[in-house]
C-alpha cells in the first residue's frame, strides 16, 4: 500500500482504492472479502496527514458454539508525514519523518495493524452465547441441557463432613 507523495497535489483529496489481504502481509485466512481502502489526505506546506478507513468482512468461529458467523470490520488508522525534525517526537510510531527527496511512502504497516488489532481475541457469535453443556454436549443457544442434575455431588461429601467439623469446634 505505497502512497507516491510526488504526485500529491496541495490541499484535501480522497483515494480509493481495494487490498487483497495478501497486499497487506496477512495470512490470517478469516478475511472474507477484499479490504475497501478509502484515504483522506490532506497535503500541506511540511506535512502531510493521512487518515485510512480500512472496511472488510470476517468469516468467523464463535468460540463457545462453533458457529461460523460474519463480522463487519471498519477500522482507521493515522500517520503524518512530516519534513520538520523538530515537531517529530521520538516515540510517536504514527509520524513518519520525510525529506523533499522522498517520493513513496509505505502504508502497509500502519493498514496491517490496525485491521490486526481490531479481530476480536475472544470470538462470540452474539454477546450471550450460551455455547455446548459441558456435560452432555447440548448447544444451549437451541436446545436444553440433557444432564441429569443430582443435588448432591458424593464426591465432595468427604470435604463436606470436614467442613461441618471444623464449624462445631
Amino acid at each position: 500500500m505505497k502512497l507516491r507523495i510526488n504526485t500529491l497535489k496541495e490541499g484535501h483529496q480522497t483515494i480509493e482504492m481495494t487490498l487483497a489481504t495478501g497486499d497487506l502481509a496477512i495470512v490470517d485466512d478469516c478475511f472474507a472479502n477484499p479490504i475497501a481502502a478509502s484515504l483522506s489526505i490532506y497535503k500541506g506546506t511540511h506535512e502531510i496527514t493521512i487518515k485510512g478507513i480500512l472496511n472488510t468482512d470476517l468469516e468467523l468461529e464463535c468460540d463457545r458454539c462453533l458457529t461460523s458467523y460474519r463480522l463487519n470490520l471498519q477500522v482507521d488508522f493515522q500517520a503524518i508525514l512530516s519534513q520538520l525534525k523538530k515537531s517529530i517526537p521520538e516515540n510517536d510510531e504514527n509520524i513518519i519523518p520525510i525529506t523533499p527527496t522522498t517520493f513513496e511512502v509505505d502504508l502497509t504497516p500502519f493498514a496491517r495493524d490496525a485491521l490486526l488489532l481490531a479481530i476480536p481475541m475472544k470470538r462470540l457469535c452474539t454477546e450471550n452465547c450460551r455455547g455446548f453443556c459441558a456435560g452432555c454436549g447440548a448447544d444451549l443457544n437451541h436446545e436444553k441441557c440433557r444432564c441429569k442434575r443430582s443435588v448432591n455431588d458424593d464426591r465432595w461429601r468427604p470435604l463436606k463432613n470436614l467442613l461441618t467439623q471444623t464449624m462445631e469446634e
